[in-house]
C-alpha cells in the first residue's frame, strides 16, 4: 500500500459516520435530533411553556447541570433519565416530594410521548420528538389560545391557504375550536366580497338563497349538511373564479366521504387542503394556557388552582373539548367559593373518554371484514338499515363494503313465515 492509498484509507475511516441507535420510544440516547430533540416541556399558570432538552443519563434538578429545573419541591438532583432498548425511563433520586408520572408516584417508571410528569410542584409534558417546536410564547387569535407548536401545526397552515385563495377543510373533534378558526379565516376574505354561512349543525334545516354567488362559502359541520346542498355549493365554486370554501367537519373528510356523509365531488375540492385540529389530550401543553384564559374570563383567581388540580386537568382527555373543560372549572369554583379549588366536585369529568374502536376490521383484512359484515346482516335478517345502525355506518357505506367484499346483499334477507 503506497502513501496516498494509506492516506485515503485513514481519512475514510476517520470520516465514517458513527451510527446512532434510535430506540423504540423514538428518542436518541446520546444526542439531540435535527428536528429539535426530546425532553420535557415545563408548563404552569404563571409562566409560558419552557423546554428542557434531555439525553441518556441526564440528571434533572434545581442544581443539575444536564436539566436544570427550579421550583418548589424540586431537589438539587431530583430525577435521572435513562434510555433502554424498550424505551425511556425516569428514576426518582429519593426526593421528599417525589416524581409523579400520570398521577402515580414512582421510583422508576417508563415514560412515553405525552405523559404528564410532576417534579415536586412543577408540571411537565414528556415529548419524544420536535421538542424545539414547543419553545415560544403563547398566542391568541380571537378566542383561541394556543402554544408555539400548535400555531405552526394548524393555525398558520389554515391562514396561508385562505390568504392564497384556496379552499380549506378544518377537521376536528367537538370543542377544539374548528368553528372559531373557520370564522376567523373567513374574516380574512371579507374585503373580497360576500361571505355566506351555511351551518349543517343548526337545529333548523339550512337553506341556500336562490342565485347566491358569494365569494366565500363558510360551511360549518359540512358532514352534517344534506348532500344536495353540498353539490349546490360545489357547482357554485366551479362556475365562478376566485370563490373558495372554508369548511369544518367533525371527522376526517375521507371517512365522511366513505360513509356517504360528504359527496365525493364536494370532498374533491379539498384535495391536499385539509388541516386537523388535535384534541386537548394531544396538546396537553396548551391546557394551562386555556385554563388561565377560562379563569380570567370567569374571575377565578389563579392562586386557587393547586398543582394537583392543574395536573388532573392536564391529564384528562376532555372529549368535549374546551367547553367541557370550562364547565368543570366553573363547577369546581362554585363548589368552593373561597380557598383552593377541590378535585372532588369534578372527579366524574376527569376520567378519560373510552377509545372508540372501528366497527369494521381494516380493509387490509378482508376475511375479518367479510365475517363481521355477514354477521351483522344475519342478525338484522338482511336489513341493510338495521345492520348499518349496528355497525355505526351509513347504508351507502354498507353497500360499498359489500361490493368490495363480493357479498350479494339482495340475497341475504330471509322471508318471514
Amino acid at each position: 500500500m503506497n502513501e496516498q492509498t494509506a492516506l485515503r484509507v485513514d481519512v475514510a475511516e476517520t470520516a465514517a459516520p458513527v451510527l446512532q441507535k434510535e430506540y423504540r420510544s423514538g428518542v436518541h440516547a446520546k444526542r439531540q435530533d435535527d428536528d429539535g430533540g426530546w425532553g420535557l416541556v415545563l408548563i404552569g399558570l404563571d409562566a409560558p411553556p419552557r423546554i428542557v432538552s434531555l439525553m441518556d443519563g441526564a440528571v434533572i434538578g434545581s442544581a443539575a447541570r444536564d436539566g436544570r429545573i427550579e421550583g418548589h419541591g424540586i431537589a438539587p438532583e431530583h430525577a435521572k433519565i435513562s434510555v433502554r432498548s424498550d424505551g425511556c425511563y425516569i428514576e426518582d433520586m429519593d426526593t421528599h416530594d417525589g416524581t409523579w408520572v400520570n398521577g402515580v408516584r414512582a421510583r422508576r417508571i417508563g415514560v412515553m410521548h405525552g405523559d404528564v410528569v410532576r417534579l415536586g410542584q412543577q408540571l411537565a409534558v414528556f415529548v419524544e420528538r420536535h421538542l424545539a417546536l414547543y419553545d415560544g410564547a403563547p398566542s391568541r387569535l380571537g378566542s383561541l389560545v394556543f402554544g408555539s407548536k400548535q400555531r405552526k401545526d394548524w393555525i398558520d397552515p389554515v391562514m396561508k391557504l385562505v390568504q392564497s385563495g384556496s379552499s380549506v377543510c378544518i377537521e376536528g373533534a367537538p370543542g377544539v375550536g374548528k368553528r372559531t378558526l373557520a370564522r376567523l379565516a373567513a374574516a380574512v376574505r371579507e374585503g373580497l366580497g360576500e361571505t355566506l354561512i351555511v351551518d349543517g349543525g343548526a337545529e333548523t334545516k339550512p337553506s341556500i338563497p336562490p342565485g347566491a354567488r358569494p365569494m366565500t362559502w363558510l360551511v360549518l359541520d359540512a358532514d352534517r349538511l344534506p348532500r344536495p346542498q353540498q353539490l349546490e355549493i360545489a357547482h357554485s365554486v366551479g362556475r365562478s373564479n376566485g370563490v373558495s370554501i372554508i369548511a369544518t367537519t367533525g371527522q376526517p373528510l375521507d371517512r365522511a366521504a366513505g360513509d356517504g356523509r360528504v359527496a365525493p365531488w364536494f370532498a374533491s375540492l379539498f384535495s391536499g387542503k385539509r388541516v386537523t385540529i388535535p384534541t386537548l389530550e394531544l396538546r396537553r401543553e396548551d391546557v394551562p394556557l386555556i385554563v388561565r384564559d377560562i379563569a380570567e374570563r370567569n374571575a377565578i383567581g389563579l392562586d386557587r388552582f393547586t398543582p394537583q388540580l392543574l395536573e388532573a386537568l392536564v391529564r384528562s382527555g376532555w372529549p368535549g373539548g374546551v367547553p367541557q373543560l370550562e364547565s368543570a372549572i366553573v363547577t369546581a369554583a362554585q363548589a368552593s367559593p373561597e380557598g383552593p379549588l377541590s378535585v372532588t366536585p369534578i372527579a366524574g369529568s376527569l376520567s378519560r373518554g373510552p377509545r372508540v374502536k372501528p366497527n369494521l376490521p381494516p380493509a387490509t383484512d378482508p376475511s375479518l371484514a367479510r365475517a363481521r359484515l355477514e354477521d351483522a346482516l344475519a342478525r338484522a335478517n338482511g336489513s341493510v338499515a338495521s345492520a348499518a345502525r349496528a355497525l355505526g355506518m351509513s347504508r351507502q357505506a354498507i353497500y360499498r363494503e359489500a361490493d368490495r367484499l363480493g357479498l350479494d346483499i339482495a340475497r341475504r334477507r330471509v322471508p318471514r313465515g
